[in-house]
This record gives structure tokens, sequence and C-alpha cells, in this order.
């Protein structure tokens, strides 16, 4: 009978171990466990060792990723990732579920080094729990890869195995649980899609036949998740009518990701601001006065909001009027209901969506 398999990613040294007890716990669960060290990678004699166990990766069916305090062997054909970092970028390219964890203490060490990254003494920190101080920030990048990917970028702390254990066993049962869910609504979807190809008429009347089909199929939980999507919609929409001008051509991006603190603006709750307090708060614009119109001084002056995470000053922009009405529409329909998650993943996706 096939099993999953279940790579295991970490240095091995530090983390000895937990990679011991989480191959009895992988095993307990009739998967196969695949860790470099018990020569479950297969060291194609034509390829280097990293890239041995790179490809196995490929072979697996879930990837399990440990950070802790040592940045481990640098990857032969990129010295600027790990062994580590090399195999967590081939399970994303093979959009393989991954479950990341990473050790307490180099988390807060994280959370010192992202409070203070814009300082210049920065590197010269010493933080606790990571073994080499030249790798901290190596490390620090790494745990920012991972929180910043489009999808699967949860991660947890943990202190012992047994919080890896707890996480693990909820997130796999959660996996079996929508398996078993997909099964159900499967004829129902293929009820829908039927009827969908049939189907001439508007827009609005499709979207009202695919909500009356999800809503009769799961009850409460499916309003509750329609509404959640609609919410989510409407971030992103906000965030892209403040961030993204109606004037730039298509291609054009003008903000710097670096100035953009994306963890920090979306904890800023909007609940009692209004939508220009919010994004002068947010530090994403500042309000300034200005005449009406501008070839004329002498005229009517008016406050406006000018873009500040621009890449240089010669590309702050103002967020027209038009933009600015739309941005409040959503703000008041989605913004005002959001979460921090929500406004972190919408803010997220807006930037990979037009960064290049």
């Amino acid at each position: 009978m096939a099993a999953p398999k279940v790579f295991v990613s970490s240095t091995c040294f530090d983390l000895g171990e937990i990679r011991e007890q989480l191959k009895i716990f992988i095993k307990s669960y009739g998967f196969e466990p695949v860790l470099s060290e018990n020569g479950d990678v297969f060291y194609h004699p034509d390829l280097h060792t990293h890239e041995s166990c790179v490809h196995e990766v490929s072979n697996c069916q879930l990837f399990v990723l440990i950070i802790g305090g040592r940045f481990g062997g640098k990857y032969v054909y990129d010295k600027d990732k790990s062994i580590t970092n090399a195999e967590y970028v081939a399970a994303r390219e093979r959009k393989i579920p991954v479950f990341s964890y990473v050790r307490d203490v180099v988390l807060n060490s994280h959370n010192m080094f992202t409070q203070n990254k814009k300082k210049e003494f920065v590197a010269d920190i010493d933080y606790p729990g990571i073994e080499k101080q030249e790798h901290a920030l190596d490390i620090f990048r790494f745990i920012d890869d991972v929180r910043k990917a489009p999808s699967n970028n949860a991660f947890e702390r943990f202190n012992s195995f047994h919080d890896i254990e707890s996480h693990l066993r909820k997130q796999w049962a959660g996996l079996f649980y929508d398996l078993l869910k997909s099964r159900e609504v499967k004829a129902q979807i293929d009820v829908t899609n039927h009827l969908v190809s049939n189907l001439a008429a508007s827009s609005q009347k499709l979207e009202e036949l695919v909500k009356s089909l999800y809503l009769s199929s799961s009850g409460d939980e499916a309003a509750k998740e329609i509404e959640l999507i609609e919410v989510f919609s409407g971030v992103e929409a906000f965030y892209e009518s403040a961030l993204r001008p109606s004037w730039l051509e298509e291609g054009e991006w003008l903000i710097d990701p670096d100035k953009l603190n994306i963890e920090e603006v979306s904890q800023i709750s909007p609940q009692n601001l209004t939508c220009s307090e919010y994004l002068v708060s947010s530090g994403l614009f500042e309000s300034f006065l200005a005449p009406v119109d501008f070839e004329n001084e002498g005229g009517d002056y008016r406050d406006y909001l000018r873009c500040m995470v621009t890449r240089d000053d010669r590309h702050h922009f103002i967020l027209d009027d038009d933009y600015y009405q739309k941005a409040v529409r959503y703000y008041e329909e989605s913004m005002k209901k959001s979460t921090p998650s929500q406004r972190s993943k919408a803010l997220v996706r807006v930037v990979d969506k037009y960064s290049v």
C-alpha cells in the first residue's frame, strides 16, 4: 500500500533529537519519513549530494521545515542559500504542502531584527539563539521568505518537540477532513458546472447561482465563508486603489517593498479611523496642504494625501479624488470588517501582483 512520504528539512547538528522524534511520530501515522541522515535520500552518482537532497523533495507529498539557530551548510549552487533553504524552495516550486516551525528564541531575535533593520547597527546586535552571529541576518531573511510567500506561509514557534507534534496532529487532521469534505461536494460541483455551462445569464445571476448552491450544501458555514471571501476581496481592492495610481502604464509599480512594513501596516486597526486617518496612521501616506489649483497658488487650499512608500522622492504621488473615493468605499465596506491576517495577506498579494 502506498504511503505519503514526509520530507524533514532542517539543520541536523542542533536539531538531531527533534528530527529523531519526528521520524517516530511520522511513522506512527503510517507515513514514510525522509531524513538525509537515515539513508532515505538516494544520492545519485551523477549529482552532488546537495542536489540529491533537493531532488528527493519532488518524490515527497508533505514537507516539514524546522528553523533553528544554525544556518547550516551552504548550498553548493547558490552560496547565499543554505541546503535547508534550497530544499524549501524546491517544495514550494512543486506546490508540496509545507509545515514550518521556528524555534522560539530565534523568532524573538527575528522580531528584534525587524524592529531595528533600518538602523545602521542592526548587523552588530548579538542575537540570542543564533549560534554564529555572522549568519543571523541570513536566518532572519529565510524566516521572511517563509512569511512573505503568497500562500502556505504560516509558521509556528516551538520550544520543544511537543509543540511541533501537537500542531502537526491538528494540521494533518485538517488535511484529512478537507479530503473527506471534497469527496462530499464533488457531486455538487459536477451539477454546478453542468448548470453553469448551460447558463445564458448575466454575471450577477451567475454569482447568485453559485452562492445559492454553496449555501444550500453547507448552510451557515458557507454564509460565513462567503462573507470572509467578500471582505478579503474588498481589502485587496482597497490597497490596490490606494497604492497603484490609475495613470500608471501597465507593468509600472512605484512602491518600494523595503519601505512597506506589511506586518506593521496590517496591525493598525481601521475600526475607529476614517479612510484618510488610516492611510496616514499606517505610514503609507502623509497629509499636506496645497492649492486646489496647483497652477494658482493664490487660490483655495485643501488637504491632499501623498504616498510615502515609493522608491524615491521623485516618485511620490498624490491619491487622486476618483481613486480616493473608490478607496473610501472599499474601506467602509470591507476594511472595517477585516482582520490583521486578512490585511497582511491582501497587501502581500497586491505587492506580488505588481512587483517585478
